[in-house]
């Protein structure tokens, strides 16, 4: 009987104590994606759901997860001083692909973007555009200032290109420079563009040009502080699942497709420059960029 009674108060104990150690083998994984700079910013809404697709794939390999965003305001430097920090639990920022940085973080070499973002159209006022139908050449176009945000990481290629470069915190006021001449050109990834005119078409003498592209290869990965290096690997693994059975390609053409198309780059005429960062990268990230038919450079 006392036997008895210890096999049903063992049991009864299990009973209880089963969902808490449940509980504990499920508990999610955090992972950061980082939020907008402004409220009507939705440049990064993209990587989010990237990240969630990277996370999904990998569900049966690495467990649960619970994918959350950094708070809103952060301009890009600031956003990587906070993936350094560690600010928020396996934050996982994008940004352009430098020697410095792959050095200083741990890196995802995924080209999230698988590329696109490389080739440029330029938002300018109603005048600068006049002018921009007179380029035809590189040293043509070096005559005009660009203005880039404080942290990106074009700014570094097109200096080193030879073009005059302006640097701006505010994401929403480099409209408002180039339509007031403040700025010659604003140049904005095809990817990126439709989006960002239906915001800011109703800044005045804002326009855009119709004629030329600049284009460098610009590879963006994913970045996260040292020391997550197997949330990194799991991102990977994922994107890589993600690519191989064609729900990444979707998730970048409901995302992209329209603007891309918009700008039909078969039409226009493409000038390009180096991109030096790209000459000390393993170069395998090549494989997975996405290439536009009928594209020239020149």
């Amino acid at each position: 009987m006392l036997f008895g009674r210890m096999i049903f108060g063992g049991l009864f104990f299990a009973i209880i104590l089963f969902p808490c150690f449940a509980a504990q083998a499920v508990e999610p994984t955090v992972f950061t994606s980082r939020g907008p700079e402004t409220a009507l910013d939705r440049r990064y809404e993209y990587q989010h759901q990237l990240l969630e697709l990277a996370l999904e794939k990998t569900i049966a390999e690495f467990g649960p997860y619970r994918l959350e965003r950094s708070k809103i305001g952060a301009n890009t430097k600031r956003a990587m001083i906070e993936v350094e920090k560690g600010s928020y639990q396996n934050f996982f920022v994008a940004n352009a692909v430098t020697v410095e940085r792959m050095q200083e973080m741990v890196a995802v070499p995924f080209p999230i973007d698988l590329g696109i973002l490389g080739y440029r159209v330029f938002f300018a006022s109603e005048q600068t555009c006049e002018r921009l139908r007179q380029v035809t050449t590189l040293e043509q176009l070096k005559k005009f200032t660009m203005v880039q945000g404080i942290g990106w990481g074009d700014t570094k290629i097109l200096k080193q290109a030879g073009f005059r470069v302006t640097e701006a915190s505010d994401y929403h006021g480099m409209f408002q420079m180039v339509a007031n001449n403040r700025a010659d050109l604003f140049p904005r990834g095809i990817n990126e563009f439709l989006r960002e005119w239906e915001v800011n078409r109703e800044v005045e003498n804002l326009s855009y040009d119709t004629q030329l592209i600049l284009y460098y290869p610009f590879p963006k990965f994913f970045y996260t502080a040292k020391g997550n290096e197997a949330q990194a690997q799991r991102i990977m693994t994922g994107l890589i699942a993600a690519y191989d059975d064609g729900s990444l390609l979707k998730l970048w053409q409901s995302e992209y497709q329209a603007s891309i198309d918009r700008i039909n780059l078969s039409s226009r005429r493409i000038l390009s420059v180096e991109n030096p960062e790209l000459d000390r990268i393993d170069p395998a990230y090549k494989k997975y960029f996405y290439l536009p038919s009928q594209v020239l450079t020149q």
